[in-house]
């Protein structure tokens, strides 16, 4: 797992230069390879030398914000993982967050020992080392899971984005992120918390078909949802 790590190149965006170094430093005793950088003018000077896997990005920042940066990254640079971190609380800011291509939203303040799960788990999932028992595979581009025995289902974009979002976290989603990904302006609260049950029922249903054991979709009421099939990401 260290060795793994140490194989993991994070930066660290964020212009409070001492929330960065406390973090930054925090992440490297915890094995990690981090560099801090205070705003998108150093991301670009750092681009021309070498590219990071993983991208933890504040938004409020000078001279660009962090949505800007989230999307031209997620357009030139698609492998990169980026996890927004930010106190921007509201399911509208998540929504577009995501949109930007954000694998992780966390709202600040955010714990280290957080920003340090989201960080492993990225790490694993994302650089091909999953523990063995990971067999599950969620394609991306191709919009296809694939289960321990290579059995194979394709995937709608909503169902695809939703178990995304499940397989990165490395607990309980709560309700407010997963609704927002599908905020709709013209739905209210209620037929988007529909839209959503509607979605995790057809994919409980799919993932039965391909031969899963219940609950591979665990509800927590009041709290959110929860995946626990070792599912690994791959097609980006």
């Amino acid at each position: 797992m260290e060795q793994q790590l140490a194989k993991s190149k994070v930066l660290f965006i964020e212009d409070n230069e001492t929330m960065r170094d406390e973090l930054v430093n925090f992440l490297r005793a915890e094995g990690f390879d981090v560099v801090g950088l205070g705003d998108g003018l150093e991301l670009n000077d750092y681009l021309k030398k070498d590219q990071p896997h993983i991208l933890v990005l504040d938004l409020n920042l000078q001279f660009e914000d962090g949505i800007s940066i989230a999307r031209r990254i997620r357009k030139s640079y698609p492998e990169i993982r980026i996890v927004m971190l930010t106190g921007r609380v509201q399911g509208a800011h998540r929504l577009e967050g995501y949109e930007a291509g954000a694998d992780v939203y966390l709202t600040k303040p955010t714990r280290p020992a957080e920003i340090l799960a989201v960080l492993k788990n990225l790490a694993l999932r994302y650089r091909g080392e999953i523990q063995p028992n990971a067999a599950w595979k969620l394609d991306v581009s191709r919009y296809m899971l694939s289960s321990t025995h290579g059995h194979v289902t394709a995937l709608t974009n909503s169902e695809m984005k939703l178990l995304r979002v499940l397989a990165v976290s490395t607990d309980v989603v709560n309700h407010g992120d997963l609704m927002a990904l599908f905020h709709d302006d013209m739905a209210d609260e209620k037929t988007i918390k529909a839209r959503l049950e509607v979605l995790i029922s057809r994919l409980r249903a799919k993932l039965r078909v391909l031969g899963s054991e219940s609950p591979d979709i665990r509800v927590l009421r009041g709290l959110g949802y929860q995946l626990t099939l070792p599912l690994s990401i791959v097609g980006y």
